[in-house]
């Protein structure tokens, strides 16, 4: 299904949909044995126990839950790991995460047509700005928003709320770009337009709220906005 009206805001999650986390699952599977297989494993974790806060009405930021989900995965492995020493595994590549080729000719491209783009991410505040800055793309963002301030994490509705209202916006006229079908039925739950990015290995979920539309890449989208 097409996307309804010209956007005003375009909204973009950042891991995965922008970033390329090769290097990041690199550091995981090495911290687990070398076994890439994991990988998925802690990533699951991570989301689940970010989730598990936000129910249970605590809040912790997505390097320090994202640690406990690798010293879980690790034991769950009879592999031991403190705290600290996942954190140490995590916090480098992190920081440090290429954007995938497709990404910086397509923000250059929308910004450079008046399009408003926004980084809407669960990272801390402070870890989202070096993500945007060493990987070379934080110029062509208007704004940069982290769920740190609201201590609550994607896919609650209270995110994409507070996103829309932070640009004056409307959520027919916000746009949420992501390459996760959570975060997708999430933006779609409150009313906004949605973009699925189809980078591998990832599909929508099944029993989710359809994306308006689908695109293989950042370029396929661009191509598509810009001709609207």
């Amino acid at each position: 299904m097409p996307l309804l009206t010209v956007p005003s805001v375009v909204y973009f999650d950042v891991n995965e949909t922008m970033l390329d986390m090769s290097q990041v699952k690199s550091a995981i599977a090495d911290a687990l044995g070398n076994n890439e297989d994991l990988v998925p494993v802690w990533f699951s974790t991570l989301l689940h126990h970010s989730l598990v806060d936000c129910a249970s009405g605590g809040f912790h930021n997505f390097t320090e839950i994202g640690a406990a989900a690798l010293v879980m995965v690790a034991h769950s492995q009879g592999i031991q790991l403190s705290m600290e020493e996942a954190t140490n595994k995590i916090t480098g590549p992190m920081t440090s995460i290429p954007p995938h080729a497709d990404v910086k000719e397509s923000l250059i491209k929308l910004a450079e047509k008046g399009f408003v783009l926004v980084a809407l991410s669960n990272s801390s505040q402070h870890g989202l700005e070096q993500q945007l800055a060493n990987a070379g793309i934080a110029p062509y963002f208007n704004s940069v928003m982290s769920v740190e301030h609201l201590r609550i994490y994607k896919p609650y509705p209270q995110v994409y709320e507070a996103a829309l209202k932070k640009m004056k916006i409307s959520a027919q006229q916000g746009l949420m770009v992501a390459a996760h079908g959570w975060d997708v039925t999430g933006a779609k739950a409150v009313g906004m337009q949605t973009a699925f990015v189809e980078r591998p290995g990832k599909m929508m979920y099944p029993l989710g709220r359809e994306p308006d539309i689908s695109v293989k890449d950042l370029n396929e989208l661009t191509a598509t906005l810009l001709a609207m």
